[in-house]
């Protein structure tokens, strides 16, 4: 019997461990979530304004100083510098609009390490959703 319940309780931590895992990754501020090697970075992205979130892969903020993002909407490209605004968060401003087509180059310089991100904030993410296929 002991065995049984020893068995119980492992198959149901590994049922829920996917669970919280994804959740971990789920926007927080209502941007897209990138994950780099170091970092967990989420960029909010409104017309002429970027604001990026940044934590370890634990959830702990990074206190990050200075990043800069490339956007390029179409043929327009621009460089935005994102200066420190609070704890883990990084902000800029631009003379940039946000459409369909647009996408932003994130690079970031944190406790000696230095890491990019692409997003594409009006794109659709991709879930993970593992049905119709076989490993």
């Amino acid at each position: 019997m002991k065995h049984l319940s020893k068995i119980i309780i492992f198959t149901v931590a590994l049922a829920i461990q996917p669970a919280i895992a994804a959740d971990e990754h789920q926007p927080k501020f209502g941007g897209q979530v990138r994950e780099t090697a170091s970092y967990d970075m989420e960029l909010v992205a409104k017309d002429k304004e970027l604001a990026l979130h940044i934590a370890d892969h634990k959830g702990k903020k990074v206190a990050a100083k200075e990043a800069s993002a490339t956007v390029v909407s179409g043929k327009d490209k621009e460089t935005v510098k994102l200066t420190a605004s609070g704890d883990g968060v990084l902000k800029g401003t631009g003379n940039f609009t946000v459409t369909a087509d647009t996408k932003i180059i994130v690079s970031l310089t944190a406790a000696g390490k230095t890491e990019q991100a692409r997003f594409a904030p009006m794109q659709k993410e991709k879930t993970d959703d593992h049905r119709g296929h076989k490993h």
